[in-house]
């Protein structure tokens, strides 16, 4: 169970994986209608503004049914060193992106996987451009190579204010930490090339 100033990330047979630590009087609030890819089971907001929220999805996202692992494109991605996506890149994972990856619908700042010992995580900012959010995310393979699943969680804001946010959004993403043993999860040992 989540302590007041903790974000747990689960995966699919709901252990908690890693986590986040949150800014202090965040709490559980209403998911908002819009924008529509909030596919959260869990909703926090901020306790200065109800518009910014941080969204979690329970239980972590199946992905790439049709496909082994070891021919995953996001697991591929993620065991390359950590660095910007190119747009090619961006294409290869467009399945598990589903409307990030559309132009029209999401404007892209930047897409990056980051270093985060001892596995990779993709970060992606940008705005929904119908709804004008501005997000940040952090998508995450929570099944460490040996299967399909991947969790989500997204900080949001609206456009017009995502800037004054920024510093407590980076604060937020920069306590991801792990917390299980990977090895536990898995017989396949990570690939760090």
């Amino acid at each position: 169970m989540d302590q007041p100033n903790l974000l747990e990330i689960t995966n699919n047979l709901n252990q908690v994986v890693a986590e986040l630590d949150l800014p202090d009087g965040w709490e559980k609030g209403k998911k908002p209608t819009r924008p529509a890819y909030l596919m959260a089971s869990r909703f926090l907001i901020s306790y200065r503004d109800a518009r910014v929220g941080l969204s979690l999805r329970e239980p972590a996202k199946k992905t790439y049914d049709f496909m082994e692992p070891q021919h995953n494109h996001f697991l591929q991605l993620l065991r390359r060193p950590a660095h910007e996506l190119s747009d090619d890149e961006m294409l290869t994972i467009a399945l598990l992106l589903d409307q990030i990856g559309w132009p029209s619908k999401f404007k892209r700042d930047w897409a990056r996987t980051i270093y985060s010992p001892p596995h990779n995580v993709l970060q992606i900012q940008g705005l929904w451009v119908q709804e004008r959010i501005k997000s940040r995310a952090i998508i995450l393979d929570t099944t460490f190579d040996s299967g399909n699943y991947v969790q989500e969680v997204w900080f949001i804001a609206p456009a017009e204010i995502f800037d004054i946010y920024a510093s407590e959004c980076e604060r937020i993403f920069s306590s991801f930490r792990w917390t299980i043993a990977t090895e536990e999860l898995t017989s396949t040992p990570w690939a760090s090339s």
